[in-house]
């Protein structure tokens, strides 16, 4: 006798989503079935699984966010890819520059765009049905204007078309890290030898006092990082080592970059709202990542990260996925060309 699943949905675990945090130690199943004649589909998540969670794209203003409205007058647009497949949802909108990029096979996210209406560069991300970061081959991704004209564009990756990207990676090495720094240095080194060739990097290491393993910006994976000089004492100031990621990040060298501060801690921070507030009217639209070992406390850096994990278990093993995770999503962002339909390498069908 046939059995049928009817809307049945099994959630084992908690899963990580954009700035929330995440105390995994189960896997995350997931039993779905859009009806009752359709064969369940079985998702199965690691406790590691930081990819879906990972994003390169900077929060708005607010009153930037594509309204309700707007999304649904955009969906009713027509939009179609290069084969003719209609898309009506997973786009994404930058308004400011009145730009519209769509996936048929998932869901496109705007990570950065320059230039002018004539020729805009578009760097974007794009994610399969399943949110894991895929690379799209051009004919299924649709670039379209606000008023719904479609526009042509060339379609490169970073490799062929390498964004700038600058990054500050800072290291609690308070006495409280002790069991956990080899770990965190290992990780951390591997992260850094990762990353496109043409990223900077810088890497400082903080107690309550902050030092970094070079004084200058240079490339991510040309070593050189003093992490063999890293060694765990002393208290914790979290906001000191921000402080100062923002400002070397908010220099005029890096007008135009991608920017990210990423910090691995496990200690506590004075939660002290006028030093947070210097701090936020400092933080210039860098990406700040935040990934906290064995607690959560959120709540002191509120406002402040864009993505905030909080994890315990193997910390080798989880930090080395989540380093993973933000390579990756570096790595696979596409660049494309943006212009009105007079030879592009991808017009309308």
């Amino acid at each position: 006798m046939k059995t049928f699943i009817r809307n049945l949905a099994v959630a084992v675990g908690l899963s990580a989503f954009c700035n929330t945090n995440l105390l995994a130690n189960e896997p995350v199943i997931t039993v779905k079935s859009k009806s009752e004649y359709s064969a369940p589909i079985i998702v199965i998540r690691s406790k590691y699984d930081f990819e879906k969670s990972i994003s390169l794209k900077l929060k708005t203003d607010p009153s930037l966010d594509a309204s309700d409205i707007l999304i649904r007058t955009i969906s009713k647009f027509g939009m179609v890819d290069a084969n003719g497949i209609k898309i009506v949802s997973g786009f994404d909108i930058d308004q400011s520059n009145n730009i519209i990029v769509a996936f048929s096979g998932g869901t496109s996210e705007i990570i950065q765009t320059s230039g002018n209406p004539s020729q805009l560069n578009i760097v974007a991300s794009f994610r399969d049905a399943s949110g894991q970061f895929v690379s799209p081959p051009p004919n299924s991704v649709a670039v379209y204007s606000m008023s719904g004209e479609k526009l042509c564009f060339d379609y490169k990756t970073v490799q062929q078309a390498p964004p700038n990207i600058g990054i500050t990676l800072l290291l609690d090495r308070s006495g409280s890290m002790a069991g956990n720094i080899d770990a965190v240095k290992s990780t951390a080194s591997n992260f850094l030898n990762s990353l496109p060739s043409h990223a900077l990097c810088a890497v400082g290491s903080f107690n309550s006092d902050l030092t970094y393993g070079h004084k200058n910006y240079q490339q991510c994976n040309g070593g050189g990082f003093g992490f063999d000089n890293i060694e765990a004492s002393g208290g914790t100031d979290i906001f000191k080592a921000l402080s100062s990621a923002y400002s070397g990040l908010s220099g005029s060298y890096f007008n135009g970059y991608q920017k990210a501060a990423i910090v691995i801690t496990d200690g506590y921070t004075v939660n002290d709202a006028k030093v947070k507030a210097e701090l936020l009217a400092n933080k210039n639209g860098i990406l700040t990542f935040v990934y906290f070992i064995g607690g959560n406390h959120k709540d002191d850096l509120e406002g402040i990260t864009d993505h905030f994990i909080s994890q315990g278990g193997n910390v080798k093993q989880s930090l080395s996925h989540y380093f993973s995770a933000i390579g990756l999503a570096y790595k696979s962002q596409k660049v494309l060309s943006v212009k009105p339909c007079s030879g592009g390498a991808h017009a309308t069908p």
